[in-house]
């Protein structure tokens, strides 16, 4: 489809999983894709005991998405940790919510993988891949948004053009802010602490998080290849001040801290990785696009990790795009034709600023201290762990699962 005047259909500015993935998503379609990305990409150690700290819960959806891009059968199954039950409780009551596979007549709820492996699966899928042209360990230096096209000059000199302009470098993307696309944002008052550790029991593939007074601590489980899945990684969201803490800890002080606040659930701790932390704030571009130049993933979104939906959110941008360009493809349509794009913010802004809506609620929710707001919450999800009509919609959207809103990608196979 690529015009005379163009090098490329898509340029797409960021190499991480939602890049990566919908340069996929346009390459299979016929579009020729340029692909830049300031590092090298990674190559993750398979070695047993060994795991990255930063892991995602990937859902049903982004599962179907990643297969039929080909990049879920360059996973190592060794690294695939499916969790088939979800565990929540109030760590000031004595509620708890209860999931499991069978309550949705599924085998699964998701799979818990380390990032880095999802990126380095989609980096083996786009070298097989003719159309996607890739410009590692450069930058784009300048970009210009023209009615015409859209073109990017690099540090190292060269000029690529095309139709459109994809930003996928994350939260802080240099594209984004090139073309002038506004965010709102704000602070959740919270610190991530994330870090591998081992402990006593077998997780049983078991999904487990705990509301603190601090914030929220999640164990989530990894797979050991000697079937004793005694690892776990932890993401702990604490309050600036117990986050300062619990990073000066000796690492058995930091385990004492961890088992305690964890209830003991699971033994002891007998190991525990190096701890790394990162503030968390949320963020949401006020238009995913202006003129040629569109932003997916966390360029356009970020929102707090207590249901582990943000990657998942980023696939379902990939997907809807790469649909709908390749719809416009099909039509002999600009890419950039504000209707197309239109058709991709319709969709995934009302989703993204509900999902938002939700963590915001469950967050504030969850801050109360006071003895009423802990009766009521606790009440409310009581009912709800009662209740498997109250409880089915709320597994469904952990799954992905949200109906005719999914792009094909992501929907259930069909006999």
């Amino acid at each position: 489809m690529t015009e005379p005047n163009l090098t490329h259909d898509i340029i797409i500015s960021g190499g991480g999983m939602v890049g990566l993935s919908l340069a996929l998503t346009c390459a299979n379609q016929g579009l020729r894709v340029a692909l830049i990305e300031k590092n090298l990409p990674p190559s993750p150690s398979l070695n047993d005991g060994q795991y990255s700290p930063r892991v995602s819960a990937i859902n049903h959806a982004s599962e179907r998405f990643l297969n039929s891009i080909g990049a879920w059968q360059e996973i190592p199954t060794q690294r695939l940790c499916s969790y088939q039950k979800m565990h929540v409780w109030d760590g000031l009551g004595s509620a708890q919510l209860n999931f499991t596979a069978a309550d949705v007549q599924t085998g699964h709820l998701g799979h818990i993988i380390e990032n880095n492996h999802i990126v380095h699966a989609l980096w083996q899928c786009v070298y097989q891949q003719s159309l996607i042209d890739l410009y590692t360990s450069k930058q784009i230096e300048s970009l210009n948004n023209t009615a015409q096209n859209a073109s990017v000059n690099l540090e190292s000199g060269e000029c690529l053009t095309a139709a459109l302009i994809v930003a996928a470098e994350g939260k802080f993307s240099p594209v984004r802010q090139f073309a002038g696309i506004q965010t709102n944002e704000w602070d959740y008052q919270h610190q991530a602490i994330v870090t591998t550790v081992k402990h006593q029991l077998n997780h049983q593939n078991c999904a487990q998080q705990v509301f603190l007074e601090s914030g929220p601590l999640a164990f989530l489980p990894l797979k050991t290849r000697d079937g004793a899945n005694n690892v776990s990684s932890i993401v702990w969201s604490a309050k600036p001040e117990r986050a300062k803490q619990l990073l000066a800890m000796n690492d058995n002080d930091f385990k004492k801290a961890l088992s305690q606040a964890f209830e003991h659930s699971l033994g002891e701790l007998e190991h525990i990785d190096a701890r790394f932390s990162f503030p968390l704030t949320a963020q949401h571009a006020q238009s995913y696009f202006q003129g040629r130049v569109v932003v997916v993933g966390d360029a356009a979104h970020t929102i707090h990790p207590l249901a582990g939906l943000g990657v998942n959110l980023g696939f379902l941008d990939a997907a809807t795009l790469g649909e709908e360009l390749t719809r416009a493809k099909d039509k002999n349509i600009d890419l950039a034709h504000p209707h197309v794009l239109r058709r991709y913010q319709r969709q995934r802004k009302s989703h993204t600023y509900v999902v938002t809506g939700l963590m915001e609620a469950l967050k504030r929710g969850f801050d109360q201290q006071g003895a009423s707001s802990v009766l009521v919450r606790n009440a409310g999800m009581q009912l709800i762990n009662k209740s498997p009509i109250l409880k089915r919609p709320l597994i469904l959207a952990a799954l992905g699962d949200i109906g005719t809103a999914l792009p094909k990608a992501c929907q259930p196979l069909t006999n």
